[in-house]
Formats: C-alpha cells, structure tokens, sequence
C-alpha cells in the first residue's frame, strides 16, 4: 500500500529534523570535549602555575607527582572498596558499634598513611622551590583543605579537588 504524500512529506520532516540535532549534538560534543581535557590538564598543572615553576622544575614536579601518585593509588583503591565492603553490611543488624568502629579504625589509619605519604611530597616539593616559591606553597596549602591533596574528597580521592595534581607524588612507607 503506497504512502500518501502528507505522511511521507512528516516523515522526511521528522528525519531531517533528528539529522540536524544529531549534528548539533555532535558539534556540542567536539565543542566540549577539548574543554574537560584542558580542565584535566590545567588541574594538573596547577601547582606548579601558582608557584611559577620554571622549565626545570616543572620536569622535576612531574616526577615528584608521578611517584608520588604511583605510590598512593593502589592505597586510595584500597579505602575505596573497604569504605564500599564498610557500608555494604548496611543489613547486618548483628554487627556491634564496637566491630564497626573498629572496621572504621582501620579505614582512618589507611587514610593516615596517605597523608603521611602526602604530607612528605610536599615537603619533598618544597626543596624545589625558591625561598619565594616555598611561601607561596605555604599560602596555596594553607588554601585548600589537605582532604584535597591526600585522596579524602569524595569518594576515595576521585572528586574534584583543585590542587589534585599536587597529591600524586610520594614515597613509599
């Protein structure tokens, strides 16, 4: 049976129609994404900017980050699933408050390391700068909360954190 011409004239309509969002879409999305990948990048380099680093120490910073980083990641997993497996027993009605301050003891001391961790990277940080830059690193981690720089915001490390670049440097323990 033939279509007639209105109902073949709607449909041309309708996909010329979803033609062109797809294509607004499309445009949107190449429009944006070169704008979270600069986010990314300028979070990253985001210490090294507020103190001005040059060339050379910027190369170093990004050793000091990568270590660091590489040190602190598998420990940030770490709290990730225990804080998860933590809050899974949400239906166990026979766990004490004792078993869970407990469980939430060990969750604190695995953060603790990190900031110890984290808390040596900048110090570590600190011998690369000037006397200028080291009250300026002074000032900028007087700015943020350390949560931002030891992987405590959000969930394991994994919000938005301004100085998140700066917390991905360390040293073993």
């Amino acid at each position: 049976m033939p279509m007639n011409e209105t109902k073949r004239d709607r449909l041309m309509v309708g996909i010329i129609v979803g033609l062109a969002l797809l294509n607004l879409a499309l445009l949107a999305w190449m429009y944006l994404a070169p704008q979270q990948q600069k986010r990314r990048t300028d979070r990253r380099l985001f210490l090294s900017q507020e103190l001005n680093f040059s060339e050379e120490q910027r190369k170093q910073y990004r050793t000091l980050r990568e270590e660091h980083f590489n040190a602190i990641r598998p420990m940030l997993e770490e709290i990730h699933e225990s804080r998860k497996a933590f809050f899974q027993q949400i239906n166990d009605t026979t766990l004490t408050d004792a078993q869970l301050l407990q469980q939430a003891e060990q969750l604190e001391i695995k953060l603790a390391r990190v900031d110890v961790m984290t808390f040596r990277h900048f110090q570590e940080v600190r011998q690369l700068c000037t006397p200028d830059q080291r009250e300026k690193l002074t000032e900028v981690l007087a700015r943020f909360p350390a949560r931002w720089f030891s992987g405590r915001a959000g969930q394991g490390g994994r919000g938005h954190r301004p100085g998140a670049d700066s917390a991905r440097t360390g040293q073993k323990q």
